[in-house]
């Protein structure tokens, strides 16, 4: 085998510089492209946040009213920092740290951070303190103390005695049934903390709870020979108690904003889509930095090569901004043409919509659409909505009208949530009374929205 070289023509289609900055801004979520233009107003010294023009004047007379007008607004100024310096009573201390308003945002706690706020209020002795601190310390996310208390003992430099007793300490705590080694030691200890003095609950969580949660009531009624009505009223009880003690404190991230791209209001019988300019304020050129590049301006060449690339880049952010407020603007305009029955009360049935349909509206990619809609956030007088919330595929009914698969499921929802719990709708069930009101819709696609709805199947709405 001989080694040569030989020459190829290959066509190969590469993103340019722009072009993926482009996709890459229009893909941001709102906060994101805040985050990216100050990040580009601090790298480009040429690019500018447009300050809002004054509107024209008529007449020389009216000038002349604004310069008094606005010469009396400067002496009332003038006198009033005047007042001001005088009502000043102490410097202000340069290394005294600026407020941050962050700093007063509320955070979710963590249940770890919050645990050890209520044993802080506790009169503990220093070494049941400690075990307590390490028992926090090995609790899994539902709350559940998976440890044993010699391990305890030794981590925290204590006797075996006091880290049960740090560990009773901290199931004594809020919320109920943290630090339980077991589901019935915490359902016990929640049942001791709402004072729930049932005899037949105690044998049911301690003996019976397998046969409980198959829903084998007969078969625990017989062998505790009592009625199957009492074992259910005390089951009622039981499902009243929470099998995870800790399942509903997140891991203590500060709560996320959402910022909405486009605004809807309505004035008299019109719709106006009002795009965000707080957040994503109008970009320019320095024009100090253009006069700059001009021949008589005296600027060195390398200076000159400098400013150019600046500029060119400056332009380039511009556009791909400005592109990206045009097509979230026009897919709204779209949504708000295409369900405008659902924006006149905010209940109204939304339409079928899909990606394709806006793309070629548009005459755009459909990736540009996906981009478009993706993270974007739209706020109307009935809410805050994500511009995806508004497409989806949909059915026509009996009466010639399409109906999304959204608002399919909605009525689903509805459906399930009047039903009776006793003899809980199926599938096919559901389908069938779909199609009493006009929409043919197969089980099989019932169980696939039941399933996206996080709704459970018949026979286990009927166990609950």
């Amino acid at each position: 085998m001989e080694l040569g070289q030989r020459t190829e023509v290959k066509q190969k289609v590469t993103l340019s510089p722009q072009v993926y900055q482009g996709l890459s801004i229009l893909a941001m979520p709102i906060a994101e492209l805040q985050q990216a233009i100050e990040m580009e107003l601090l790298e480009n010294p040429v690019l500018e946040v447009e300050e809002s023009d004054i509107g024209p004047v008529e007449s020389e007379d009216v000038r002349r009213e604004d310069f008094e007008e606005e010469r009396a607004w400067d002496e009332w100024l003038d006198m009033y920092e005047e007042l001001d310096s005088v009502t000043y009573s102490a410097p202000r201390d340069p290394n005294l740290e600026a407020v941050n308003a962050e700093d007063y945002v509320s955070r979710i706690p963590s249940l770890s951070e919050y645990l050890e706020e209520q044993l802080a209020m506790l009169d503990l002795g220093p070494e049941v303190m400690r075990a307590a601190r390490v028992i926090i310390g090995l609790l899994d996310v539902d709350g559940f103390f998976k440890g044993d208390c010699a391990e305890v003992a030794e981590l925290a430099g204590t006797t075996v005695e006091q880290a049960e007793e740090g560990l009773r300490m901290v199931q004594q705590l809020d919320p109920p049934g943290v630090g339980a080694r077991s589901l019935v030691e915490a359902l016990r200890i929640q049942m001791e903390h709402l004072g729930l003095e049932e005899p037949l609950l105690e044998v049911v969580v301690t003996e019976h709870f397998e046969d409980v949660a198959a829903s084998h009531f007969r078969k625990v009624a017989r062998e505790l020979q009592v009625d199957e009505a009492e074992v259910r009223r005390v089951v009622e009880l039981l499902r009243s108690l929470n099998p995870r003690p800790a399942g509903a404190y997140s891991p203590g991230p500060s709560p996320g904003y959402i910022v909405p791209d486009v605004t809807m209001r309505r004035f008299c019988d019109e719709w106006l889509i009002i795009p965000n300019n707080e957040f994503v304020p109008t970009l320019h050129v320095s024009p100090r930095y253009r006069s700059m590049l001009r021949s008589e301006s005296g600027t060195d060449d390398e200076t000159r090569r400098y400013l150019k690339d600046k500029i060119r880049s400056a332009e380039s952010f511009i556009r791909n901004v400005d592109r990206r407020k045009d097509t979230v603007s026009r897919i709204t305009s779209i949504i708000l043409e295409v369900q405008n029955e659902f924006f006149e009360d905010g209940r109204g049935i939304l339409r079928p919509l899909r990606l394709e349909d806006v793309a070629v509206e548009l005459g755009v990619h459909l990736s540009t659409v996906s981009r478009g809609v993706t993270g974007k956030y739209m706020a109307t007088p009935y809410g805050l909505f994500e511009l995806k919330h508004f497409f989806s595929g949909g059915y026509r009914t009996n009466t010639g009208i399409d109906v999304a698969s959204t608002s399919i499921k909605q009525r689903l929802k509805e459906l399930v949530r009047e039903e009776n719990t006793e003899k809980p709708l199926s599938d096919q069930k559901l389908a069938d009374m779909l199609s009493q009101e006009g929409v043919t819709v197969a089980r099989r696609t019932v169980a696939k929205y039941r399933e996206e709805l996080g709704i459970e199947a018949s026979w286990a709405r009927r166990r609950r």
